[in-house]
């Protein structure tokens, strides 16, 4: 009887063990809003000047579901992409200072993880404020001013109905997508096994199988 040839079955096995955590983190990561944004510090009295964003999940906001970045301190503007671990948000915030100063932000935008604009253009109205004297509109910018014993100025902006990513149009995409890793990886196993010669993970599995059957 000829042997049974099992490298086929090896090279299956490794390529699902590789194709299906990546397409599981891809689709996980398309799913992510992101918050994009210029900031430049104007004034600060604090050193150095840092900025947290805070992302509402319909829990309130809270510490665990915030991202934290410090600023340049010489009113250099730095672009914030912030990618959250989050799919769907129902307000955002952005604690610009931790202490009196002035900050201007702008091009203040809500993304798909593919680029495409979920929310954008928001105007100073649509804003609550906290610890904040001023906030300007100019443009496509805001200019605030927080008040001279602020400890944790910050403003705020909620979204109806909550932003959120369609998750549905990301499944046969990734599914596509792990299906060609898939595939690819297990015909290239294949291919290696042949070059460098199967007779041993033949054996092997065979030697197994023995084991197990005494």
């Amino acid at each position: 009887m000829q042997p049974r040839n099992y490298s086929w079955l090896v090279s299956l096995c490794l390529a699902a063990l590789f194709a299906l955590p990546h397409a599981a983190g891809r689709y996980q990561a398309s799913t992510r809003l992101i918050v994009s944004f210029d900031i430049a510090v104007e004034e600060n009295r604090n050193r150095p000047p840092v900025l947290q964003i805070y992302y509402d999940t319909g829990k309130g906001f809270r510490e665990q579901e915030s991202i934290r970045a410090v600023l340049p301190e010489r009113a250099i503007p730095k672009a914030i992409q912030a990618h959250l671990p989050a799919s769907s948000i129902h307000a955002l915030r952005l604690d610009y200072l931790d202490g009196p100063g002035r900050v201007r932000i702008s091009n203040l935008a809500i993304l798909e993880p593919f680029g495409a604009q979920l929310a954008a253009s928001f105007s100073a109205a649509q804003f609550t404020t906290y610890q904040t004297t001023s906030l300007q509109q100019h443009g496509e910018s805001l200019l605030m001013q927080s008040s001279p014993q602020a400890g944790d100025p910050h403003i705020a902006l909620a979204f109806q109905p909550a932003l959120s990513t369609p998750k549905q149009e990301r499944i046969w995409p990734n599914v596509v997508f792990g299906f060609k890793i898939f595939a690819l990886l297990g015909v290239g196993l294949e291919i290696l096994f042949l070059l460098i010669g199967k007779s041993w993970i033949n054996a092997w599995i065979r030697a197994k199988k023995a084991d197990g059957n005494k």
